[in-house]
């Protein structure tokens, strides 16, 4: 018995280790985030380029929604599994073995939650990883962001042989089916998202439907929030020598065609 509980001590005393360096980390990659943000807003006041203010306007973007996203995943992942590991630790009875035992086992299963979502937040805020992986790892990762949601059932499929175009161009493409999604989650009341792609000879088709409420795209476009999303998302395409088509409705979804030349 003595022996069992100095082991849980010595348990206790690395798990709450881990715990702080966890905190560290997080703490660490959010301040090296912030100056990363300045940094891109600096360099965009430096440029001439419209072309180049809207690259480095869609990476500051993108680096804006992953914060979003990170903030939301530390508050209701990491921080609840490190909440519920802290409070299997202080209830440990030590005198009962078993039962001891069950809250580190729990414990553990806790901190390995929490050390899962840190690796998925580490490749979130990794600034290359389209460069590195691809436009179709990079959809991967943030379908896989709102699927872990639990409130939308989406779809993605690819057909067609993927061609890797400039990081340039994946970059803005990126952005705009992230914009989409975003309007999905924020305006659309939907519940089924679909992301399509298909690799034609010259170009890519992508497109993009929800099954909520739908809108009126002249009235929309008039507002404000979401109306300047769409009006950004036709001209993102126009950037890149692609087209964007809007097909909405009332009470009947809404459709993003965009086709984009390689």
């Amino acid at each position: 018995m003595p022996g069992e509980n100095h082991n849980i001590i010595i348990f206790i005393i690395v798990t709450t280790l881990v715990i702080l360096i966890l905190i560290f980390f997080v703490v660490f990659i959010l301040f090296l985030y912030q100056r990363r943000q300045i940094a891109y807003k600096k360099g965009l006041e430096i440029l001439k380029s419209d072309f180049e203010k809207t690259l480095l306007t869609t990476q500051l973007e993108i680096q804006e929604q992953t914060f979003q996203s990170i903030s939301r995943e530390i508050h209701d992942n990491i921080g609840l599994s490190l909440t519920l590991a802290k409070l299997n630790l202080n209830t440990i009875d030590w005198n009962n073995s078993g039962y001891s035992r069950e809250k580190v086992d729990g414990s553990v299963t806790f901190i390995s939650r929490a050390i899962e979502d840190l690796s998925y937040i580490s490749k979130a805020l990794h600034t290359g990883f389209i460069e590195e992986n691809g436009l179709l790892k990079a959809l991967e990762l943030e379908i896989n962001k709102i699927q872990k949601l639990g409130i939308f059932n989406v779809r993605y499929d690819v057909t067609g042989s993927p061609v890797y175009m400039q990081t340039q161009k994946e970059l803005v493409i990126f952005r705009i089916i992230q914009e989409v999604l975003n309007n999905c989650i924020k305006h659309a009341e939907a519940t089924a998202i679909e992301v399509l792609l298909n690799y034609q000879s010259d170009f890519v088709e992508i497109e993009l439907n929800d099954n909520g409420k739908g809108f009126t795209y002249k009235t929309t476009t008039n507002k404000t929030e979401k109306g300047t999303g769409l009006m950004n998302i036709v001209k993102r395409a126009a950037y890149i020598n692609g087209s964007c088509h809007i097909n909405s409705f009332p009470g009947k979804g809404t459709t993003v065609h965009l086709k984009i030349p390689y």
